[in-house]
């Protein structure tokens, strides 16, 4: 009887590791899925982004579901305080990526809308242009943080709907950072990949 349970309790274990839990096949752009990418749900993988970017933090989105976020540094951090009075760390560059489940795609497409639209009212829009990276196509915001509450000074977002999820990628850093925010982040969307067993 205890090896029936042993057996049962293996088989619980492989189907949470390679169901719910598993990799995909294969990315949409026909890619095999890696399974080093760094993973937001199981929707999107992330190749490691290079450029000296390494891995913050990748959660789920508190309060949310089928919400997922990650976040990417440069640089040496440096103590500040944020506009709420906490201290934080500063660091000369920072990508993020928040990924954002939906209805449907007209909700996500609505989503990016308001994302977009919150973005060009809040910073001072120098260029906006459509890109695609591996058969993804975006919406890319250039910009610059004219806010005094806000640490960095220049930016660049790309904004995406992938069947019912809304997917933004922001690269901001600070004046005297000498990286191409655009190539870098350009660089970054090419190395994310997304899943071809997403429902339509």
């Amino acid at each position: 009887m205890k090896k029936i349970w042993l057996l049962l309790a293996g088989v619980v274990l492989l189907f949470a590791l390679t169901g719910c839990g598993g990799y995909p096949d294969r990315a949409e752009d026909g890619t095999p899925w890696d399974r080093s990418w760094e993973m937001l749900g199981r929707v999107l993988g992330v190749e490691e982004p290079g450029n000296g970017f390494t891995l913050l933090e990748n959660n789920v989105v508190l309060g949310a579901d089928d919400t997922w976020y990650a976040a990417w540094t440069a640089g040496e951090a440096e103590p500040y305080v944020n506009a709420e009075g906490k201290d934080t760390d500063l660091y000369p560059a920072q990508i993020y990526l928040l990924l954002y489940g939906c209805e449907n795609g007209e909700r996500a497409a609505q989503a990016v809308e308001d994302w977009m639209e919150r973005e060009q009212t809040s910073y001072n829009v120098l260029e906006t242009r459509a890109e695609t990276c591996n058969g993804q196509a975006y919406t890319l915001l250039i910009y610059e943080v004219t806010s005094e509450a806000n640490p960095y000074q220049r930016g660049v977002s790309a904004f995406a709907c992938y069947h019912n999820y809304a997917v933004v990628a922001e690269l901001t850093c600070v004046e005297a950072y000498a990286g191409n925010a655009q190539q870098i982040l350009a660089d970054f969307l090419g190395g994310c990949h997304y899943s071809a067993e997403i429902n339509r």
